[in-house]
């Protein structure tokens, strides 16, 4: 594995796990999407902003305005992933959510194709392939409590999601960490317009201020570097774990039990994932022994 891949798989692999128990803190945190949205999007964009203004110091303005129009696109998909992301909670279940999240990769590929004229190898191809077939098998446990409108949210969140990582992917040279900061606080301003305010016990309270002020802009930062370093295919194959583990942890804290099938499901993405991990380590491998 060379060294950019394998700086680009850790840095996504980690932003992922790090995602990974988001969903339960969405439920635990049970209020309106977008109160949800401006909670976490003023902790979430002032963490991250404040941290990378911390890091860059003088250079800080200097990186904001080095964006460009890509950057400020990026700060508007990831309002708009946000909101969709959040509202599509309100309507239909978290498995199913993270199941039709699980179309990214396939956009992901065909707009890398159309936009950077990016290759897919076979070895990724397959991968996709493989992990989509385990997905169904999750999918095929809760077809029968799909709502329409919370599944569509959730399939235009994979939409921009894919272009978000085909883009940063593009634009490799240009630092987006300030875009994922600006764009939070941008879901902040649009949600505040139409969020309700209720009150929240202290569990609510503890639930939103973690994700807001840990998980969120944690998994933002490496998963904004990560596609620096790793084609957008491979970037939203590792974040169908997602959509595996998900789904456990809200299985394991409040109960809601996934089923069998995306225990099995589950199982077959994962075991696709370290086999295709394994292949590019021999691929690599192998060029740097020539």
């Amino acid at each position: 594995m060379g060294g950019e891949h394998r700086k680009g798989f850790w840095l996504t692999l980690g932003g992922v796990l790090v995602f990974t128990p988001d969903s339960l803190l969405i439920r635990l945190t049970a209020v309106d999407s977008f109160t949800l949205a401006f909670g976490r999007g003023i902790l979430g964009g002032t963490v991250i902003l404040l941290g990378f203004a911390l890091y860059a110091r003088s250079e800080f303005f200097g990186a904001v305005r080095n964006l460009g129009g890509w950057g400020a696109l990026v700060c508007v998909l990831q309002a708009a992933c946000a909101i969709a992301f959040y509202a599509a909670f309100s309507y239909t279940s978290v498995a199913n959510v993270l199941v039709i999240f699980a179309c990214t990769p396939l956009i992901a590929a065909v707009l890398s194709k159309m936009i950077f004229n990016e290759g897919i190898s076979n070895a990724t191809r397959w991968a996709i392939v493989g992990a989509a077939l385990g997905l169904m098998v999750v999918a095929s446990g809760s077809l029968d409590s799909i709502q329409w409108f919370g599944d569509s949210l959730a399939l235009l969140n994979a939409a921009m999601l894919a272009l978000l990582y085909t883009i940063l992917r593009g634009h490799r040279g240009i630092n987006m960490v300030p875009a994922a900061g600006i764009g939070l606080l941008l879901t902040a301003v649009v949600a505040l317009m139409f969020a309700k305010f209720p009150v929240m016990d202290s569990v609510q309270w503890a639930s939103l201020v973690l994700a807001g002020l840990v998980v969120l802009p944690l998994a933002l930062v490496l998963m904004t570097l990560g596609p620096r370093y790793l084609p957008a295919p491979e970037v939203a194959m590792i974040s169908l774990l997602e959509a595996v583990l998900g789904p456990l942890w809200v299985w394991w804290v409040i109960g809601e039990n996934p089923g069998w099938q995306t225990i099995a499901g589950g199982s077959v993405v994962i075991v696709v994932l370290m086999a295709h991990s394994a292949v590019r380590l021999r691929s690599e491998g192998r060029q740097v022994s020539r």
